[in-house]
């Protein structure tokens, strides 16, 4: 009987082989961020109105779990797709099962045929993990580009629903932010590049982040390159203590969080914070004034 083989990671001539297998069945079978929001607006329309009658932080918060639930969803039968097609693509997982039903499957009668195959799956399953460990970094490292890339449509899908124009680097592309002296850190301007060009102290310059812990310092970085006169920083950080907000008040950083964090106790007189509400509804109104009556 053929010996079963001990390994503990992926063999070498394979890694590249699984890593473009997951790129593919990833593409295959989870849906875009795009994808996923519009499914989500589409069932749940009350979430419109609920933007509409200004209750924006509320929305943001919503949107963001049932787009994530959804991805969670598509990633489970990612990985069941990929875990069960793992047999016929590479030939180190074939050969383990191959060699274990040989070894384990029993036909005598339904019990055993049972047991024998609970035990084949429970073995093979540990016999691939270096599989599912690479398997799941990837998930890991795609789950936190997701997180990001999420909140950003979620923002962009608001401008849209309250009829702001803007742009944005996915918009617009890179390049042109580039060639304004503007970096990676800033995702849109509002209402359009043209009208930094023109004036950018009457522009809103944002970037968004999921998480601040130490990253908004890069941020305080493109303002201090660029002169930028001030940057929005839009963020469902729930954790923001009153010590990071004035740093980054130095910096001339406004940052853009839900209505119960702005307005809590320790961060309220803070001039710097302001609420979802008060940059759609009040803020970029202003701004847009100032354009309108401009052109």
């Amino acid at each position: 009987m053929k010996h079963l083989q001990i390994i503990t990671e992926v063999p070498k001539e394979e890694q590249k082989a699984f890593d473009a297998l997951i790129k593919d069945y990833r593409k295959e079978h989870i849906r875009t961020t795009e994808t996923l929001l519009q499914s989500i607006v589409a069932e749940n329309q009350e979430l419109v109105y609920q933007i509409q009658n200004k209750e924006v932080s509320k929305s943001i918060q919503t949107l963001r779990e049932l787009v994530w639930q959804a991805y969670l969803s598509d990633e489970v039968q990612f990985n069941a797709y990929l875990m069960k097609d793992l047999y016929t693509k590479l030939d180190t997982p074939k050969e383990m099962l191959d060699v274990l039903i040989k070894q384990n499957i029993v036909l005598e009668n339904t019990k055993k045929l049972e047991e024998s195959i609970r035990k084949t799956c429970g073995e093979y399953a540990g016999r691939v993990f270096p599989y599912i460990y690479r398997l799941s970094l990837s998930n890991t490292q795609s789950r936190r580009s997701r997180a990001g890339a999420t909140f950003e449509y979620i923002i962009y899908y608001l401008y849209d629903v309250l009829g702001y124009d803007y742009d944005s680097q996915k918009k617009v592309g890179r390049k042109l932010f580039d060639t304004m002296g503007l970096g990676k850190k800033v995702d849109s301007i509002m209402p359009s590049i043209e009208a930094y060009t023109q004036r950018r102290n009457k522009t809103i310059v944002g970037t968004m982040k999921t998480s601040l812990r130490e990253r908004w310092q890069e941020v305080a970085e493109e303002i201090e390159r660029t002169k930028i006169p001030e940057i929005h920083l839009l963020t469902v950080d729930e954790d923001i203590s009153l010590n990071k907000a004035k740093e980054m008040a130095q910096h001339n950083i406004i940052i853009v969080t839900y209505e119960w964090i702005s307005n809590s106790d320790k961060l309220k007189k803070m001039k710097n914070i302001t609420s979802f509400e008060e940059y759609f509804f009040k803020e970029l109104p202003v701004i847009y004034t100032y354009w309108s009556s401009n052109d």
